[in-house]
């Protein structure tokens, strides 16, 4: 009891400290980049207008910002109505203010699962990641726009401490922070469901009971974002797909996108296809190499983390922010070699993105490859669940 009682006057202490950093620090963080869609939504949540009601949050947005009709212009917001529920207070504050306390938030996001990731290292070695962490440019990146892809980084981080610890609380709670970023923790998701349902012990019935009770809690908190969104949020989505920066993908740093720009015409239709070919080779080797995935959800959850930076279309250089995931799992062994080809692709994409910009997505791809190979090659030895690094 004293414990929990420490954890919640800790929670609301720097929750304290954060509002006042937020209210009273002076910040150059941009507010028109992608943290306005959340913005937005949280303002048109706290105005009781629904947030997949896309002309009536358009019509507050633009009358709250002050820019004239045909110069403004609302990012979508595509992502289910309790990653906005989650962030309504957002839209109880100022545009900067709310800018800043996002920052915070996933500041305390990335941290948090640096520190669940490196659970058993030494103090040192602990200390050392938090910094690597931060300045890994898709990190900075998503950081410094505001990105929504955080949520998927700590719900793995606490997937893999928790599985590990026997948390089942835990667990539930990263399963829930995966369905954040549809597209980015889908498989993940599947794949710890999948490890939960095939072990069908006592522990895993209770994250599964744990679950169901989400989903169906979730289910039912939705309408208060928006009261038809079992209907209105699919159609945004649909409707979403077919604006010119999706359909076009021209910023996307993928694998698939990539292909189908050498190969074909660039589109991400066709994108599409082949990542439907790459998810069935790679799910065949996963296949033949089952019985070690299995055994370890460590090295389960760090191979979907992998296939889907290699697989999902529809991916920016923030997303590979989710490589923080296979950085330290696979250094746990701290074999030199290993650690020196961890740490070169660690800093490859980071100064290809620096001195190319853009350019320098294409970076993100091979280091992908081989720390996906380093990974297959632990599909043959003991389990990784343990850490073993050590000062």
């Amino acid at each position: 009891m004293k414990r929990i009682l420490s954890i919640f006057f800790i929670f609301i202490a720097a929750a304290v400290v954060m509002l006042a950093i937020a209210l009273y620090v002076p910040s150059v963080l941009p507010t028109n980049s992608d943290f306005s869609a959340l913005y937005y939504t949280d303002l048109a949540l706290v105005n009781r207008v629904p947030i997949y009601d896309l002309p009536r949050v358009e019509a507050l947005a633009q009358t709250s910002s002050g820019i004239s009709a045909e110069h403004f212009f609302l990012a979508r917001f595509p992502y289910p109505p309790w990653y906005a529920l989650s962030t309504f207070y957002l839209g109880l504050l100022p545009p900067q203010a709310a800018a800043t306390l996002w920052f915070e938030i996933n500041l305390l996001m990335l941290f948090l699962s640096v520190w669940l990731l490196t659970d058993g290292w030494s103090g040192r070695l602990r200390l050392i990641a938090f910094p690597l962490a931060l300045f890994f440019l898709p990190v900075a990146g998503a950081l410094s726009v505001g990105q929504y892809s955080f949520p998927v980084l700590l719900g793995t981080s606490l997937l893999i401490y928790s599985l590990r610890k026997g948390n089942a609380s835990l667990a539930a709670l990263g399963v829930v922070l995966l369905t954040f970023k549809p597209h980015l923790g889908a498989l993940i998701l599947a794949s710890a469901l999948g490890w939960l349902v095939y072990r069908r012990g006592d522990f895993e019935q209770r994250v599964l009971r744990l679950v169901l009770s989400a989903a169906a809690l979730l289910f039912i908190l939705g309408s208060l974002a928006d009261p038809a969104w079992v209907a209105s949020y699919p159609r945004m989505l649909l409707n979403y797909q077919n604006e010119g920066n999706v359909s076009a993908c021209s910023e996307c740093a993928s694998l698939p996108v990539w292909l189908s720009r050498w190969l074909f015409d660039g589109s991400l239709a066709l994108a599409a296809r082949i990542a439907v070919l790459l998810l069935i080779l790679l799910a065949a080797v996963a296949f033949m190499n089952r019985r070690a995935l299995l055994e370890s959800p460590t090295l389960l959850l760090t191979s979907a983390v992998l296939v889907t930076l290699l697989v999902s279309p529809y991916l920016y250089n923030y997303d590979f922010l989710l490589l923080l995931v296979p950085f330290v799992v696979l250094v746990r062994r701290a074999e030199p070699v290993r650690i020196v080809i961890v740490f070169l692709c660690y800093l490859i994409p980071t100064f290809a993105l620096l001195v190319w910009g853009r350019l320098g997505n294409i970076a993100l791809l091979p280091v992908t490859m081989v720390l996906a190979a380093l990974v297959l090659l632990d599909f043959s030895k003991p389990v990784i669940d343990v850490p073993v690094l050590e000062a």
